[in-house]
């Protein structure tokens, strides 16, 4: 019989199996040191393909719970997430997930005109006033700061600043659901610069450690910017994960 997935339906396969194996693995149900399930029992009791389970466990490994060897299967090498944050994306579904998996603690709301550096990803209304939000995003225990986090909404959704304190999930999403607006591509960058002295004081780092800064463009519709993030992860703590695959070729399990 397959197994439940519950409300998580709307994820890829494999990250809604990744999740009940994780979920399994806090519960003691597969210890510290112990072999899960073969592949091959995997893809039966899931009902899903060797590499829709290869690509879960991926998942396992990457997030430090399990380590993969030839030949010898898959171990459980700790039953929680070391500190070092991997972030993988690979669709929009897995970034509500990452919403949905960390907190963002709001520490400002104002509206303002963008500085230099932040304008040329607003295109032509760099120069008006954008809603500005800024805070520090944490893991799922509310107090390990992953990323200092600076939003700029389009002032077009500003009614959505009351919804703001204490939201859960994205913003993106909260504009999606009051507004009946859909974000269709995201554009993402990633550079390394040195980490501010005002963000390495929120996510308890060094200034000597450098920031890895992503930022993304959430565009609607004929090309329209919604809302544009910068994320600055401490670079000793963080890394991305993220597979290519050949244009012209079937799409993933």
């Amino acid at each position: 019989m397959t197994n439940s997935i519950g409300p998580q339906g709307d994820l890829p396969r494999y990250h809604q199996i990744s999740n009940i194996l994780v979920e399994r693995i806090e519960k003691g149900r597969y210890a510290i040191g112990d072999l899960l399930p073969t592949e091959q029992d995997l893809c039966g009791e899931f009902e899903v393909s060797r590499y829709t389970i290869r690509e879960a466990l991926r998942r396992l490994t990457d997030a430090g719970l399990v380590r993969r060897r030839q030949g010898s299967g898959s171990q459980v090498v700790a039953n929680k997430a070391p500190a070092n944050f991997v972030h993988s994306m690979r669709s929009l579904s897995e970034l509500f997930q990452y919403a949905s998996d960390t907190v963002f603690k709001i520490t400002k709301i104002e509206m303002l005109v963008p500085e230099p550096e932040v304008k040329p990803y607003l295109g032509d209304s760099g120069d008006e006033p954008w809603l500005y939000v800024e805070g520090v995003r944490l893991a799922a225990d509310g107090r390990s700061p992953i990323a200092f986090s600076r939003v700029f909404v389009n002032r077009e959704f500003e009614g959505i600043v009351p919804d703001l304190p204490g939201v859960s999930g994205t913003i993106f999403r909260l504009i999606e659901e009051r507004y009946g607006v859909v974000v269709e591509n995201v554009e993402q960058e990633i550079q390394a610069e040195p980490m501010g002295k005002y963000a390495a004081k929120l996510l308890d780092s060094s200034t000597r450690i450098w920031a890895v800064r992503v930022i993304r463009r959430y565009f609607g519709s004929d090309r329209k910017i919604l809302q544009i993030s910068v994320n600055y992860h401490p670079a000793d703590r963080f890394s991305y994960s993220m597979q290519l695959r050949r244009e012209g070729t079937k799409g993933w399990v």
